[in-house]
């Protein structure tokens, strides 16, 4: 009998643009069709995170970080002590600025504004932002992102590796739901290429 993982959102009023909670859907349904209880939780940044498995920082505007920031001082204290510990976080777009930030001391740069489907290292998503940031990257157990989303639902194999990596089920377990999906998944991936 597995346990049920925690997955949650911070501020998702605040940090939620581009749809970023779907993310935690995806990981959900992968979960349950692997006979994996799950809850979703949507915190307002004061919760003790280590209480969670998993932790979304979506994408917000520079108020609501201002005004998320205010309320919730300690946050970022608290967002990487969670990763320091080996708590999974995925990051989206400003959220991923701000964290790698935090994790590595370097301030994301800026350059010409890009608005495009992109694909690197067999992720693909869609690109809307000034950062020079990577597509995607790792650091410590925290993956962080800029393509917009929910990246999880165009990337079943990021979904799995989240999974996998945490131990929460063997992703080689695999249901008709999950190869439908993945099936609509991968056509979803062709389709934004085709224009």
């Amino acid at each position: 009998m597995h346990r049920q993982i925690k997955l949650a959102a911070i501020s998702p009023h605040h940090l939620n643009l581009n749809g970023d909670l779907g993310n935690l859907l995806v990981l959900q349904k992968r979960l349950s069709w692997r006979d994996v209880t799950s809850s979703i939780f949507h915190l307002d940044g004061s919760e003790i995170l280590s209480e969670f498995d998993f932790v979304l920082l979506g994408h917000g505007s520079n108020a609501a970080w201002t005004q998320l920031l205010s309320t919730h001082p300690d946050l970022p204290k608290n967002v990487v002590s969670f990763i320091n510990k080996g708590g999974a976080v995925l990051a989206v777009a400003s959220a991923a600025d701000f964290l790698r930030s935090l994790l590595t001391g370097v301030d994301s740069a800026s350059g010409a504004w890009v608005s495009k489907f992109v694909e690197m290292d067999s992720v693909v998503g869609y690109l809307n932002t000034a950062s020079k940031s990577n597509y995607v990257e790792w650091i410590e157990n925290a993956l962080l992102t800029q393509l917009h989303g929910p990246v999880l639902a165009k990337n079943p194999a990021l979904a799995d590796g989240i999974i996998s990596k945490n131990g929460w089920s063997d992703i080689s377990i695999r249901s008709v739901e999950l190869h439908e999906v993945d099936e609509l998944a991968e056509q979803s991936r062709k389709i934004a290429f085709e224009n």
